[in-house]
């Protein structure tokens, strides 16, 4: 029989329908809560959604207990401007107050889920109770070879990466948390690499992401004008992302086909002027539709569904909920094969693009559209098993069997 355990988490960002690290702290405590009583230490001003959302009610053995500066103590805050400071003096107070608590209540189990980059230390280690940490994510590295896109700036901030990624065993809080922690959760194998050595025997490759597939089935948009072939792409214009690399394989997919095809470009960020820029450069801005940041989630949605591919180049990333989002919509994927996009797709439901130069993956991204393009019996082949891919590796129940699984493992051989 299951033994049912006393859980406190740790859960930085916890908010329903925020999604990115929101999301997966607010997925994961629901499927621990399946199993176990689960106490959450979250940010104050995720109060009012999580409340809003009855989950308490759903889940009677999940609770929180919210956790903030005080807000004169925080006037420096102001949006991502000092997070890191601040999620650092959030841990110390979380960490006291789950001292306390554990004084009173005796928690069987800690586990750090938010934040989940591995370089960012999860103080709650530090609680006299065995630990879990993850997912974690972040030791994926940007391929040099695509350097050469970057500002000095941009290259700089890679540079620093690197070395933090090098260096951040050296930390003795990161280096106690590993070597204390029961099971270490990680995101991708890239990141599994940053664990060293003689503690891999307790890592175990999950990604952070999931999803839930009940209102993606409930939707019934369809291609909009089947004479046009349309590839979406989304995900934020930041310089790392490789949407500029999209543009120019749409370009030359263009070029070297005479089908009527549509891209179109989802979301926001600093680069956007300069994505535009190279659509009006390249000639191809009548084919190019920039609609920034849609209203809803389902108005997102739509898109995919309306679309024949989905397009991502994002150099490194450890989650990619927009990738997951297109394939639960039956939507194949285009991406590269690096991180979690990497090893989220697969041949069968998608394409995966080798990083060899910035060349190759621009006319390989261009071949893979025109190979979709003019055969509609693959393209409906990739279509059916991306959503069973989702199915059967990515619904949260799913992958909340698989954690309470290794918990399971863990109960039986401490006792």
């Amino acid at each position: 029989m299951t033994k049912r355990l006393k859980i406190l988490v740790s859960a930085y960002a916890c908010e329903p329908d925020k999604g990115s690290e929101a999301e997966v702290g607010w997925q994961w405590i629901q499927q621990l809560a399946r199993q176990h009583d689960v106490c959450v230490l979250t940010r104050a001003n995720n109060k009012q959604k999580i409340v809003q959302s009855g989950i308490c009610y759903k889940l009677p053995n999940l609770r929180f207990e919210y956790v903030d500066l005080p807000r004169w103590a925080a006037f420096w805050k102001k949006g991502n401007r000092g997070v890191h400071l601040y999620y650092t003096l959030w841990q110390i107070l979380a960490v006291f107050r789950g001292l306390r608590l554990h004084r009173q209540e005796r928690f069987d189990l800690t586990h750090h889920l938010t934040f989940s980059p591995f370089y960012r230390a999860p103080l709650i280690s530090l609680l006299p109770v065995p630990f879990i940490w993850g997912p974690i994510g972040a030791g994926e590295v940007l391929p040099q070879q695509y350097w050469s896109l970057f500002t000095f700036r941009q290259k700089a901030r890679e540079v620093l990466r690197l070395l933090i990624r090098k260096l951040v065993v050296l930390n003795p809080l990161i280096y106690f948390a590993m070597r204390k922690a029961r099971l270490i959760v990680v995101a991708t194998n890239e990141t599994y690499l940053v664990v060293p050595r003689h503690l891999r025997d307790k890592v175990v490759v999950e990604s952070q992401i999931g999803m839930n597939l009940e209102d993606e089935k409930s939707l019934s948009y369809s291609v909009t004008d089947e004479g046009v072939f349309r590839i979406v792409t989304a995900g934020r214009h930041v310089y790392w992302k490789g949407h500029l690399l999209i543009i120019q394989a749409f370009a030359k997919f263009l070029e070297s086909s005479a089908l009527q095809a549509e891209l179109v470009v989802l979301s926001d960020g600093p680069e956007h002027g300069r994505l535009k820029a190279e659509v009006s450069r390249l000639g191809i801005a009548p084919q190019v539709k920039f609609l920034k940041w849609l209203p809803t989630r389902q108005d997102v949605f739509k898109q995919y569904c309306q679309a024949n591919l989905f397009a991502y180049c994002s150099f490194f990333e450890c989650g990619g909920y927009v990738v997951l989002e297109a394939m639960a919509c039956g939507t194949p994927v285009v991406t590269l094969q690096l991180g979690g996009p990497g090893e989220i797709v697969t041949d069968n439901c998608g394409v995966l693009v080798s990083s060899e130069s910035i060349d190759h993956t621009v006319a390989s991204f261009a071949q893979a559209f025109h190979s979709l393009a003019v055969d509609e019996k693959l393209l409906k082949e990739k279509k059916q098993k991306t959503v069973e891919r989702v199915e059967q590796n990515y619904k949260w129940c799913v992958k909340g069997d698989r954690l309470l699984q290794l918990i399971d493992m863990w109960c039986a051989k401490s006792h």
